[in-house]
């Protein structure tokens, strides 16, 4: 069924299947990160795989549809930021709001890092990460970064910190530090 803006709006019991699906996606990457069984996952929705299949033809496009919510609220956080008087306090922010979403489950960090091709430039996702891109640049332009600070260098060094987390034992300070580090590293000298 269509409705007046041309999307396709899902049956109630397969809406029902999608969020069933969706909810024992993210209960199982909390247990076992983003690699975990799909099949797995189907039996815990209570859905065939063939319906998983269905509505996330790939596993990437679970993980996002899983991070819909926190990724929303990244972008929120990256386009409330841009009126931040401090450039550099804004890019702090943006980042480690940007490396507790990668944190939150084992893996998540190569899919943020490197978004798969089902997000395009028009999903959540990738308007997430412009967010901060756009931050990112205009501290550059602000003088509060080293010229050549590139967006995407920064924000993979950010990704790399939510892996670093994953690997090791926790640290209750450890992702404060690394960020502040990279903070020190990219300012002028």
């Amino acid at each position: 069924m269509a409705t007046g803006s041309g999307v396709r709006r899902l049956r109630a019991d397969a809406a029902r299947n999608r969020r069933s699906v969706i909810d024992a996606a993210r209960d199982a990457f909390a247990r076992h990160g983003v690699t975990t069984s799909l099949e797995e996952v189907a039996r815990a929705a209570g859905v065939g795989p063939g319906t998983l299949y269905r509505h996330f033809p790939s596993r990437d496009e679970l993980v996002l549809a899983v991070m819909d919510d926190g990724l929303t609220e990244l972008h929120r956080l990256g386009v409330e930021l841009l009126d931040e008087p401090d450039p550099l306090r804004a890019v702090h922010r943006w980042l480690d709001a940007y490396i507790e979403q990668s944190s939150r489950y084992e893996g998540l960090a190569r899919t943020l890092a490197s978004p798969p091709a089902v997000a395009d430039e028009h999903s959540i996702c990738w308007r997430a990460i412009e967010a901060g891109m756009a931050l990112i640049r205009g501290a550059a332009e602000a003088g509060g970064l080293r010229a050549d600070a590139d967006a995407d260098d920064v924000r993979h060094l950010a990704a790399a910190i939510a892996w670093v987390n994953g690997q090791l034992p926790p640290d209750p300070n450890r992702r404060a530090r690394l960020l502040q580090m990279v903070l020190d590293g990219i300012r002028p000298r």
